[in-house]
């Protein structure tokens, strides 16, 4: 009897711990729920109709509050997203803007087109390259005639965008002419490998300042100086000549 009131003690015991336990859980989870519920965050929408591809500007668009939860990430919360933007689709007054209807404007003159370079097996970036640098492309192809055949198919080709992406490096977005662009398309499906280059864009002085050869003035050749002897000798020479002379001078004067 004492056995079956202990057993039925315990139960009651761990019974009452497990309902205060499961209690104290649910009301943590619908606080958290009013919590979230009662933040709110602004979100960006458009203050009138807005056409497809058409530049988006500040007086097109509202801020709006919604309450913060998981999906608001993919909305435009701050006013840097849309600046020199384009919206890709036609917007109604009041559609929220959401970050995959909204695309950076790139400026890139009329017969050129942008070339998606994705970093894979094929294509490999073989510096990180910015938004701005100059690259190379340089193409492998394999044919039963030449075998292996290397070639740099374009060069100082300007990255006008990066796409970042969750994993692995960067895409790369390039202008080109069209007839440019089919050729680097047709290399992306033909080509063994594609590797791009990234060109050194610093500009070393390479004006090296050249040195004036020193102008020296070429000093008067030094007779060479004859031993006392021979000088002696000579000056004696020279002497008995000049007496010579004036004997000569005195016989045709006679």
């Amino acid at each position: 009897m004492i056995d079956a009131k202990r057993k039925a003690f315990i139960f009651l015991t761990i019974a009452f711990i497990l309902a205060v336990a499961a209690a104290g859980f649910i009301i943590n989870q619908i606080q958290k729920a009013q919590d979230s519920l009662g933040e709110t965050v602004k979100v960006a929408a458009a203050d009138k109709d807005i056409q497809s591809y058409t530049s988006l500007e500040t007086s097109d668009i509202t801020w709006v509050e919604m309450p913060k939860n998981a999906q608001v990430e993919s909305f435009i919360q701050q006013s840097d997203d849309i600046d020199d933007s384009i919206a890709v689709v036609n917007l109604k007054e009041g559609d929220l803007v959401t970050k995959n209807v909204v695309r950076k404007k790139i400026d890139i003159p009329a017969n050129h087109r942008i070339v998606w370079l994705n970093p894979s097996e094929i294509v490999i970036v073989d510096q990180s390259v910015a938004e701005g640098d100059l690259v190379d492309i340089i193409s492998v192809t394999e044919n039963k005639e030449k075998g292996v055949v290397t070639q740099r198919l374009l060069q100082n080709i300007k990255v006008v965008q990066m796409e970042s992406k969750s994993e692995g490096p960067s895409a790369i977005k390039v202008s080109l002419p069209v007839n440019e662009a089919e050729r680097l398309i047709h290399a992306q499906n033909s080509a063994k490998q594609i590797r791009v280059l990234r060109v050194n864009q610093v500009i070393k002085d390479n004006s090296s300042t050249q040195q004036t050869p020193e102008q020296t003035t070429p000093e008067p050749e030094q007779k060479e100086a004859k031993p006392p002897e021979e000088q002696k000798e000579t000056n004696e020479a020279a002497k008995d000549k000049t007496e010579d002379k004036k004997s000569e001078d005195k016989k045709d004067e006679q």
